[in-house]
């Protein structure tokens, strides 16, 4: 059974969390609770107490509280909570919760506490159907999806505020069933190895000046989070200037194509898969020591580098490869030109690679890809088979991508 975090924020929906927190109770889960102050006036932290059998989390410092005690023992309590948590979920969220966690604020036991696991986080909105439309909730909603975490979508209906729309909580056997399937999740890649690549590669001109690409990581750091969630052990091979996850990944960082060469044929042995989501320069040159002069013109001659991921199933033929391919869709016409125009774009990669699947990008958008926090591809595979993935943030289709090819 798992260690379930449930934060319980003020909405007058507040009430159905005993209900949520009974049926987790009764398969046999373990449950902290935390909730805000005034969570407490629809909620009884008493009755929770009962169910759970542990105490309730309100106040970051009580009463008793000893900074010599935290100093001796080294444990603070959310810090702890949130080292237990499988998964940490906030039912209901409200928009001034999910505003605060968008934003960082770590000001009481449950915004302080999301800031320190690194399980999985569901948020459960509940509020007014104007609220919910407002700018800036769906815009914090869109940065909390951006941090990985999943957002369940309101129940429409009767609201307590007398208006009918949506913002109902939704039902706690719902909630319930989600949070059991991203709790099975760990059980797709168990035991499996998987290396992601991510980021521009760099190849310098001199000691200042170098040829790179707009590659921004995003969608690499995507797949290894992904990965990690479903119970892989996870290589991360990315660009110095791509993000970091705070995940417990093994993250390894390359600047030029071959030192990403080289980690590759160190990491592919043994491993099961690999997403090679890296934007690999396609040319060098020769370096020149020291810094070019500005006071004249130069020439540089372009040298082609060699496909790195042509050399990855030489490396280990067992491997399973997902290769990524940049295509401006911008003269596409019509669905069937679009869908062949895919199959053609990705045999090369089939041929020379042997690749198992391709996802193609669209790098003629500029609300997707290249420095977008969103993106939207199309999953093809050996048989011809093309999947189209709509536009959602690199997070989202990260999950799509592993769930079509691996389910």
């Amino acid at each position: 059974m798992s260690n379930i975090v449930i934060g319980i924020s003020s909405g007058i929906a507040a009430f159905k969390s005993l209900d949520l927190i009974k049926l987790l109770k009764k398969d046999g889960h373990s449950l902290y609770v935390m909730m805000t102050k005034k969570a407490m006036h629809i909620v009884s932290p008493g009755k929770i107490e009962e169910i759970t059998g542990y105490p309730v989390f309100i106040d970051l410092f009580e009463d008793n509280f000893s900074y010599e005690k935290i100093l001796k023992e080294k444990k603070i309590d959310h810090i702890e909570i949130a080292k237990k948590a499988d998964i940490f979920v906030i039912a209901p969220a409200t928009a001034n919760t999910i505003a605060r966690c968008a934003c960082g604020i770590a000001d009481d036991f449950i915004t302080t506490s999301i800031l320190a696991t690194i399980s999985p986080v569901l948020i459960c909105p509940s509020m007014n159907d104007k609220m919910w439309h407002h700018p800036a909730t769906q815009h914090n909603l869109k940065t909390l999806e951006s941090y990985g975490y999943e957002i369940m979508t309101p129940a429409s209906g009767s609201l307590a505020c007398g208006t009918d729309g949506i913002g109902r909580l939704p039902d706690v056997k719902v909630i319930k069933k989600y949070i059991e399937s991203i709790l099975s999740r760990k059980k797709l890649f168990e035991g499996k190895k998987v290396v992601v690549t991510g980021g521009g590669t760099i190849e310098p001109i001199d000691d200042v000046r170098v040829i790179t690409n707009r590659s921004s990581g995003k969608m690499g750091k995507a797949l290894a989070e992904m990965a990690y969630r479903y119970g892989a052990e996870v290589t991360y091979l990315h660009s110095k200037t791509s993000q970091i996850s705070c995940l417990p990944i093994k993250h390894i960082p390359f600047s030029t194509s071959d030192e990403l060469s080289d980690l590759l044929t160190q990491s592919l042995m043994t491993a099961d898969i690999v997403f090679h989501t890296a934007a690999v320069s396609d040319f060098t040159v020769k370096k020149h020591n020291g810094k070019i002069s500005s006071e004249k013109d130069h020439d540089l001659h372009l040298e082609s580098t060699h496909k790195i991921i042509n050399t990855i199933k030489k490396i280990n033929p067992k491997i399973l490869l997902i290769g990524f391919k940049a295509v401006s869709m911008r003269h596409s016409e019509g669905e069937t030109t679009e869908r062949s125009r895919l199959i053609n774009e990705s045999h090369k990669l089939f041929k020379d690679a042997h690749a198992d699947y391709v996802i193609v990008n669209d790098i003629s958008r500029k609300d997707i890809g290249f420095e977008s926090s969103d993106n939207e591809v199309y999953i093809v595979s050996k048989d011809k088979k093309v999947k189209k993935i709509e536009k959602a943030s690199k997070m989202k289709i990260a999950d799509k991508i592993i769930r079509y090819i691996f389910k």
